[in-house]
């Protein structure tokens, strides 16, 4: 099974109106050209699967829960007759940016797929403690429940932190299938629930990189999986210190997308 994980589709001018800000979220965030661009390349796929039992399918999903969800990128879904995977931070329902109760019960009803993503989205997930994780797979499940009258079963992992841990409390709060952020083919299982990586995509890559994420053709699946494999290995050599670096990367990379006063 081949899952692509997007985040964002928008305007460049409108990225401050959908989903999450900063560096960080930018990097994901794409305009509506190149996404259809990448649609249009996927097509040699044919349609992308709701159904994650089938080893032989591909899978389009979508974190965060940002506007653009409805807006953007369902319709672009829908012109081919396609529909997709999309996993709400639950704690941004009905802010700015993001979809509201509404948005997403319209969603389901036009075939698409609803799952969690935390409540709070915190980027070092496997590093919660039990009652931490507990609570936000638990009340984000509740919160979908209460808003789609429909218990979610599907769950998505922000900041791609997975751990057997992360795993066994999404199996207490119902969850059944858990999308991950390793870039794998693979499937495989902890207790009751179904893991999945996804293959990234993000903002600059070629509609081919998408095809061969989809078709498991090509380098660039081979290259993402030894970028998975490096950043492994840098955070278990740096610990903590992995955090801080990242984190003055991406403030450069902010500073570096700002308007010069001088242009």
């Amino acid at each position: 099974m081949r899952a692509l994980l997007y985040h964002d589709v928008a305007p460049e001018a409108g990225w401050s109106e959908t989903g999450f800000q900063g560096g960080d979220a930018a990097v994901y965030k794409f305009t509506p050209d190149a996404f259809d661009q990448h649609l249009d390349a996927l097509q040699a796929c044919g349609p992308p699967s709701l159904v994650t039992s089938d080893a032989s399918s591909w899978l389009l999903t979508f974190d965060d829960g940002g506007l653009s969800a409805l807006t953007t990128i369902a319709p672009a879904l829908e012109r081919r007759g396609w529909r997709g995977h999309f996993f709400m931070t639950t704690g941004r329902i009905d802010t700015s940016g993001f979809l509201d109760a509404e948005g997403l019960r319209d969603l389901v009803r036009r075939g698409h797929v609803i799952g969690s993503h935390s409540v709070t989205h915190p980027l070092a997930m496997a590093s919660c403690s039990s009652n931490q994780l507990d609570r936000e797979w638990r009340d984000s499940v509740a919160a979908l429940a209460d808003t789609l009258e429909i218990r979610p079963t599907v769950a998505s992992i922000p900041g791609g932190a997975f751990g057997a841990n992360v795993a066994e409390s999404a199996g207490r709060a119902g969850i059944r299938v858990l999308f991950t952020s390793e870039p794998t083919a693979r499937t495989w299982r902890v207790g009751d629930v179904l893991c999945i990586g996804r293959f990234t995509v993000w903002r600059g890559m070629p509609a081919a990189a998408a095809l061969a994420f989809a078709s498991g053709r090509g380098l660039w699946p081979i290259r993402q999986r030894a970028a998975w494999e490096a950043k492994k290995l840098a955070k278990g050599l740096l610990g903590g210190r992995y955090l801080q670096l990242r984190k003055r990367l991406l403030d450069r990379e902010r500073l570096a997308m700002r308007p010069r006063a001088d242009m």
